[in-house]
């Protein structure tokens, strides 16, 4: 019992203290937003015109020039400085194209009454640091200081595009095609019935494997009488077909999973309509926070099964347990010293404490581990698969900054 104390007590100050450390030392959580789309207001300051307007200025000049700008409005920047901030959101971003690097973000924090056009590498010899000071000092913070935002960030879209457009950039690659969404959709789908098929023993895999040969050399030979880049439909399709048949027909073993994506399709299908006929959704916050709640979810079931455990094992080991859990939640809580939300955020802390704590005396610490290291992996994949432009977001800080 005492070297169990010990581990346990060891255990407990290296989880407070990392949770603290990662709690000080985290970026803001602006930083994560995703880029759905070329003008990102987070102050609600511009109206729906004015965005519409840019956007589709922003999504001509990268059409016929392939540069890509974004705007974004956000309330503050935190403790982070704006230059530095305007560089992690470009490069997480990945705004410009794939070693060209043709990217310009232009950032307004409004409550910290600053401002930063960060430009990418490929387009610092077009919007050099003098020329961006020159929109900021003579274009934005005059109509800033008036008030009028939309004005500003107009005028300043406006000269960068007059740049970008005078600029010796390589042109965009017109042969560079891909499949298009419709081939590829309907590539997965029948993938996906014909592995379901085939799993269920309702069909014969030399059928699905004609069938599947059909389809493809029918949609290449359509892409090829429209002039499309045929090859990329003989490999990807194919391709396509074969992942998805064999993800669902693995699923179809498991009928509760099947279903459970099934219904997340289902779910993103909705979003999608949603977004197309009623009004614009972030995918990324309405996929992330019900996945966010299910692994939640899923971490307080294993702590459940690892507390009844415990209690099984020991009904004293376990109150001494409890105790400790309820010190680690009042000791986060009090460290915190954020109030409310100090002892909120607190709850996890305790929590994946109690995870150890529970599992010490059951010899559930394995599992405990071997969960946490799947939660942390899947927040890893999920910041990974972060949106982004075309895999540009290279930039050595160039660009000027200003305020108001």
């Amino acid at each position: 019992m005492r070297q169990f104390l010990r581990q346990s007590a060891l255990g407990l100050l290296v989880m407070v203290f990392t949770a603290l450390a990662l709690a000080e030392t985290a970026p803001p959580e602006l930083a994560n937003v995703a880029l759905n789309q070329r003008v990102i207001d987070l102050t609600h300051t511009l109206d729906t015109a004015t965005q519409e307007r840019l956007s589709a200025q922003l999504a001509d000049l990268e059409q016929r020039k392939g540069a890509q700008i974004a705007v974004m409005l956000l309330p503050s920047t935190g403790d982070t400085d704006i230059e530095a901030f305007a560089t992690q959101l470009l490069r997480a971003w990945k705004l410009g194209r794939k070693g060209i690097d043709d990217g310009i973000l232009l950032l307004v924090a409004k409550n910290d009454r600053t401002v930063k056009i960060e430009v990418g590498y490929g387009l610092e010899g077009v919007v050099t640091d003098l020329l961006s000071h020159r929109i900021i000092t003579e274009q934005m913070t005059p109509a800033f200081r008036q008030g009028d935002y939309a004005a500003g960030v107009q005028h300043a879209v406006d000269a960068l595009s007059v740049l970008v457009e005078g600029g010796d950039l390589p042109a965009v690659d017109d042969t560079r095609e891909t499949v298009d969404e419709s081939a590829a959709l309907l590539a997965l789908i029948f993938g996906a019935v014909g592995g379901v098929l085939l799993a269920s023993g309702k069909l014969h895999w030399r059928r699905g494997l004609i069938a599947a040969l059909g389809l493809s050399v029918l949609l290449t030979a359509l892409a090829a009488i429209n002039g499309k880049a045929w090859p990329f439909y003989l490999l990807a399709l194919p391709f396509c077909m074969s992942i998805s048949a064999a993800i669902f027909g693995a699923l179809w073993q498991a009928r509760v999973v099947f279903y459970c994506v099934l219904g997340l399709m289902a779910y993103s299908v909705g979003l999608g309509l949603v977004d197309h006929y009623l009004t614009q959704v972030s995918f990324m916050n309405w996929l992330a926070w019900p996945l966010a709640a299910l692994v939640v979810l899923g971490l307080y079931l294993i702590l459940f099964a690892v507390m009844k455990a415990a209690w099984k094992h020991s009904r004293l080991g376990f109150c001494v347990q409890s105790a400790m859990v309820l010190g680690v939640y009042g000791a986060a809580g009090y460290m915190l010293e954020m109030g409310l939300d100090g002892w909120l955020f607190a709850l996890p802390i305790s929590s994946f404490a109690a995870l150890f704590i529970y599992g010490q005396g059951t010899g559930g610490s394995s599992s405990g581990s071997s969960s946490s290291d799947r939660s942390s992996s899947s927040s890893s994949s999920s910041s990974s698969s972060g949106g982004g432009f075309s895999g540009g977001g290279s930039s050595g800080g160039g660009g000027a900054s200003g305020s108001w």
